[in-house]
């Protein structure tokens, strides 16, 4: 029977100073980065779904698009300053 190859697995050389564990998981810089998504995320959701929704009403109901009136326009009837 033929022998098996042996694996050596080489360990990299620690740093001369041991790195410091943070007291609070909190304190990483991954969680830091999952919650920068995360709250990004629930952000974000929300308003994809509001603007899908205009959008989806805009294109398949015929809704019109809304559209903002000026104020000193509308009282005065005068064109221009105050």
């Amino acid at each position: 029977m033929p022998q098996k190859p042996r694996v050596t697995i080489t360990f990299p050389q620690r740093a001369s100073q041991p790195q410091r564990r943070p007291r609070d998981i909190r304190q990483t810089k991954e969680y830091k980065l999952a919650a920068r998504r995360w709250v990004s995320t629930i952000v974000a959701l929300p308003i994809l779904m509001y603007t899908s929704y205009v959008l989806y009403e805009r294109v398949y109901l015929d809704k019109s698009q809304k559209h903002l009136v000026d104020s000193r326009t509308e009282e005065g009837g005068k064109e221009g300053g105050v």
